[in-house]
């Protein structure tokens, strides 16, 4: 059988790779039942790449001037953030699409002032611009948008930024995920959230040739949100990955993943194939998880979902 290989999202530094490629498989063999499919994996069957350490945000004394503080918020920022300029800038960008795609009118978050306990830290008049703003966004979200929060953006974008602007950190997780890719058996990708964007990266490059992948399946993918696409495109233009199809599964309310994967959104060359669009229900937090066990013990998430299930099966299935 094809082999499986699975990719996390943001925010997963200090967990635990077993017990998360677990859950994992747990909820997507919930979704295969549901989709009334034989196929049960087990973890002899997936490779479970884990990455979360990697970007881990670096001690304070690494950092660069703190541009932006937000502390004690009960909004926002409750999960105590510092970032750069470069973040903040970055985290600005993200949270103003979300805003837009949530249909928040544009002055409703520079309406909105810091909530009470928040402490901004200014440097020069730049720096001073950008704070302010994005504590006004970041607080705009937690008022106007329901189902999310400043703080789930905040956590996003950390991880995002990191890995498109980091260099040393993108190294290690690309040379982490092609060390695991097999050359000698077709392998199916499935990817969630920021590994959408590591998967891609990956499979982009002239040596991705050396691999056998029929399915590239990307789940809650930010490929398609500005600041996002304009990072990945500033280290190589968009090109078609080296696979030989590829399924964008998204819930329509995923704020965090926003748009389909369409040559609007995700300009790719002119005569490339096209990214298949699959529009799932997605009842976990924010319409984003991957895998969410509820108190029942039923599972929740992208994974869950017998359309992703099916398409997951289809894939591994398949005849070479």
């Amino acid at each position: 059988m094809t082999r499986l290989v699975l990719l996390h999202g943001r925010d997963a530094d200090g967990l635990d790779p077993e017990g998360f490629e677990s859950r994992w498989l747990d909820a997507l063999n919930s979704g295969l039942a549901s989709a009334g499919s034989p196929l049960r994996l087990t973890d002899d069957d997936a490779t479970f790449v884990y990455y979360g350490d990697t970007l881990s945000p670096p001690g304070d004394s690494a950092r660069a001037p703190v541009s932006v503080y937000v502390a004690d918020s009960p909004g926002a920022a409750g999960a105590l953030h510092r970032l750069t300029a470069g973040e903040a800038r970055f985290t600005l960008a993200v949270a103003r699409e979300v805003l837009a795609g949530a249909g928040v009118p544009a002055e409703a978050s520079t309406a909105v002032g810091p909530e009470e306990g928040t402490t901004v830290r200014l440097g020069d008049s730049v720096a001073d611009a950008i704070a302010r703003s994005l504590v006004a966004a970041l607080a705009a979200i937690d008022r106007y948008v329901p189902g999310l929060s400043g703080a789930v953006v905040l956590l996003l974008t950390r991880d995002v930024h990191t890995y498109l602007h980091d260099d040393e950190a993108r190294a290690a997780v690309v040379t982490g995920l092609a060390a695991v890719l097999p050359t000698d058996e077709p392998v199916v990708v499935v990817a969630h959230s920021l590994g959408s964007v590591i998967a891609y990266d990956v499979l982009r490059r002239a040596e991705a040739r050396r691999w056998d992948v029929p399915l590239l399946l990307t789940l809650g993918s930010p490929l398609a949100i500005e600041a996002v696409r304009s990072g990945v495109e500033a280290s190589s233009s968009l090109t078609w990955p080296a696979v030989g199809r590829w399924v964008n599964a998204r819930d329509p309310r995923d704020l965090l993943a926003l748009h389909d994967l369409t040559p609007w959104t995700f300009p790719l060359p002119a005569g490339s194939p096209v990214v298949e669009a699959m529009s799932v229900r997605n009842a976990a937090p924010w319409h984003h998880a991957a895998a969410v066990r509820r108190g029942d013990g039923t599972w929740t998430g992208y994974l869950a979902s017998p359309r992703v299930a099916g398409v997951v099966a289809a894939g591994l299935t398949l005849e070479r």
